[in-house]
């Protein structure tokens, strides 16, 4: 049990909690899901996906976890990023699998269980900075927000500093949560909570902290923020989910369970509290581990935000999946069958036009289930079992017109028809995966998915496959959800309106 104190808050991040069961569910995961096996892709129903190329990465016992892979342009070649529990961020060429000169990025041996997001800094620049958290719960004083130079070298690293009220006030806290980008205050900034009790805002080019933060956050908090401008001012608004334990700090009363939060971008500037600067707050009773999205989806085409819970302080609101207005006032929840600490992603299913929310659930014993629901009620469209999915879904079209879901989980990864949920191909079934798939527009003009997770023998692995002929299929667009939370800057955004960065890294077709 770890425990940081703050302002009379005692928050309280048991061990084995949460984001951090994943340390011991590789090889346990393996087993439960039957995949020492390690049976082989199969192509179903005439989607003919093909293997292009594999790494097994030389980090045994500390393999790729709920990293998921992201599309960045390194050395003027497409790549694919992703981090694991040793330490590394790792680029692959996109085409052909081999190492991008300069990487691996090194953290020291500080894991990375967060996402890399991308974005490319300067005036019209080829080439992609990448951004990424660093520690996880089982090394709460490791780590903070780190920057890697398109050539894999160090940019600019930010430790977190507890609050002097903290028990271990001074102490630098881990950074699990994924960094989205976006324009908060003017330029190309990053931001996340930390695993400690306060949340930093950055710079993105130099790392310099943003006025009105570090941001009292009181609790630790897993969930990548969405970025959106929800009311319509020309300000981006941080949308994210958090743990929360009863008690009081710096004048504010808070409850066990947990929270979804609207902050200002500017934090606390100009509030007398260092947690001033909220627009809304909602506190369900279970931890919000899961990263939210926010999109065009309720009745009307109001702009909502929609969220899963997680596993901190286990409650009825464990295996919910909640939809709330601008405002944070509930608007409806959907009791699925297993916890839902996996992200939701928005997408066109059905072909129609309309978002519907795709949510990943993990029943335990390696069980769970992905479910596509009506995104104006929370209604069930269907569901379809698969392996505990812990990280999220990802979405395109594969020339049919509708977006195809693409979960990867415990027992491996699937294509199911985006209309009925039904599979229509097994990518892989000799690999766990605790993250998201990334979809890609490849250099040869194909699509590319690819998948990183661990093997039999606790190793990294990453695949990438393609879909051969992909003729009228499509990465990005309307009702696309190709990559964890969204876009490659990770904003979580399915099309509110205001200020935002173009989807550069995850290539449009032409």
């Amino acid at each position: 049990m770890k425990v940081w104190r703050g302002g009379g808050l005692t928050a309280v991040k048991r061990a084995g909690a949460g984001r951090a069961t994943t340390a011991a569910l590789t090889t346990a995961a393996l087993g439960a899901a039957g995949l020492a096996a390690l049976a082989p892709p199969a192509a179903a129903q005439g989607l003919g996906f093909v293997k292009i190329w594999s790494q097994t990465l030389p980090d045994a016992g500390h393999p790729v976890a709920l990293s998921s892979p992201n599309a960045a342009t390194l050395g003027g070649v497409p790549a694919v990023v992703v981090g694991d529990r040793a330490g590394y961020v790792y680029a692959f060429s996109l085409a052909a699998g081999g190492a991008v000169p300069g990487w691996p990025a090194r953290t020291g041996g500080t894991p990375v269980d967060s996402t890399p997001s991308v974005a490319a800094i300067g005036a019209n620049p080829v080439n992609d900075t990448v951004f990424v958290g660093v520690g996880d719960s089982s090394t709460p004083h490791q780590g903070g927000y780190e920057a890697f130079n398109p050539d894999g070298t160090k940019r600019w690293y930010v430790a977190v500093k507890n609050p002097a009220s903290d028990r271990s006030a001074g102490a630098t806290s881990a950074v699990a949560a994924s960094l989205a980008v976006g324009d908060l205050q003017g330029g190309l900034d990053v931001v996340a909570p930390s695993v400690g009790q306060e949340e930093y805002a950055l710079n993105a080019a130099t790392g310099a902290t943003l006025t009105g933060f570090p941001w009292f956050s009181a609790d630790s908090g897993f969930s990548t923020p969405a970025l959106a401008d929800l009311y319509g001012n020309g300000r981006t608004d941080i949308v994210e989910g958090g743990d929360q334990t009863a008690g009081l700090a710096y004048g504010v009363a808070y409850t066990q369970g947990g929270h979804v939060r609207v902050l200002s971008p500017t934090g606390r500037a100009g509030t007398a509290s260092p947690a001033g600067g909220l627009d809304c707050e909602a506190n369900p009773n279970v931890g919000v581990e899961s990263s939210p999205a926010v999109g065009p989806f309720l009745a009307g085409g109001a702009t909502g935000i929609v969220v899963g819970t997680g596993t901190t302080f286990k409650g009825s609101d464990t295996d919910k999946v909640l939809a709330f207005d601008t405002r944070c006032r509930l608007v409806w929840q959907a009791a699925l069958d297993g916890m839902t600490e996996s992200s939701p992603a928005l997408a066109d299913v059905q072909g129609n036009g309309a978002l519907a929310v795709i949510e990943g659930t993990d029943a335990g014993q390696g069980a769970g289930s992905v479910y596509a629901l009506d995104a104006t009620d929370g209604r069930t469209i269907w569901s379809r079992p698969v392996g505990a999915v812990d990280g999220g879904v990802v979405t395109a079209d594969l020339g049919q017109g509708h977006q195809d879901v693409i979960v990867a989980s415990t027992a491996g990864a699937e294509v199911l028809d985006g209309p009925s949920g039904h599979v229509v191909a097994t990518l892989e079934r000799g690999v766990g995966l605790q993250n998201a798939p990334l979809v890609t527009d490849d250099p040869n003009g194909t699509i590319g998915i690819t998948v990183a997770g661990y093997n039999a023998h606790n190793q990294g692995e990453i695949e990438h496959f393609e879909l051969a002929r992909s003729i009228g299929a499509a990465v990005v667009g309307p009702g696309a959800w190709p990559v964890f939370h969204h876009d490659p800057q990770l904003t979580g955004n399915a099309g509110v309106p205001g200020p935002r960065l173009p989807l550069t890294r995850v290539r449009q077709r032409r």
